[in-house]
């Protein structure tokens, strides 16, 4: 794992500059997955990933945003777009494995285009559930595999390099929350299928 996250730290640092301009036709989808969140004008939000903060103009202006990346260009590039857009946010270098918060910190957590990326997306969804509050809900937009994780065979022949350059393309998300007890709603999909959005909440019988 200490191996990829330097990896991630070195891709995403020469990223930075131009991942705006690479990640704008995904903007659709996450636009969506915000709309679908509909946080209450007093959420406690942190954005696991945060990336360049292209999450902040989708968030009511009255949200407590918590921002974190394990790369700092990506950090400061939040930081700076915090600024243009006039909002407060905190934001810091942390790796999402094992946040620096406590249990119940925050009333929803977004994970928008981190689970394809991260070494062990599981223990982030762990970390995610436990800085949530009982009744906090978790956005989720990312490219998965397929729920019976037989992806097909243009996706097993693109995966290689695409794990290396960007993000794994063949990850269901099903196994990532299997051990929480978070469970996920209709999945909505974006760019033929390839990105899907969709919200995790608690289960009500755990």
């Amino acid at each position: 794992m200490a191996l990829t996250n330097r990896w991630n730290r070195v891709r995403y640092r020469l990223y930075a500059p131009i991942y705006d301009t690479v990640a704008r036709p995904l903007e659709r989808g996450r636009k969506r997955a915000i709309e679908r969140l509909d946080p209450s004008l007093d959420s406690r939000i942190l954005i696991l990933g945060c990336g360049t903060g292209m999450d902040l103009e989708y968030l009511p202006e009255s949200v407590s945003v918590t921002a974190i990346d394990l790369t700092s260009r990506m950090v400061r590039r939040t930081a700076t777009r915090g600024t243009a857009l006039d909002r407060d946010v905190a934001v810091g270098i942390a790796d999402a494995h094992n946040v620096p918060f406590t249990e119940g910190s925050f009333d929803a957590v977004l994970l928008h285009l981190v689970l394809s990326v991260v070494p062990d997306p599981a223990a982030v969804v762990a970390e995610t559930e436990r800085v949530l509050t009982p009744d906090g809900r978790v956005s989720i937009y990312d490219k998965f595999g397929p729920e019976d994780g037989d992806p097909s065979f243009a996706r097993r022949i693109a995966n290689p390099i695409a794990r290396l350059l960007f993000a794994d393309l063949n990850r269901p998300l099903e196994p990532m929350l299997a051990d929480t007890s978070l469970t996920v709603g209709r999945r909505e999909q974006f760019l033929g299928g390839l990105y899907t959005v969709t919200i995790a909440r608690r289960d009500p019988g755990e």
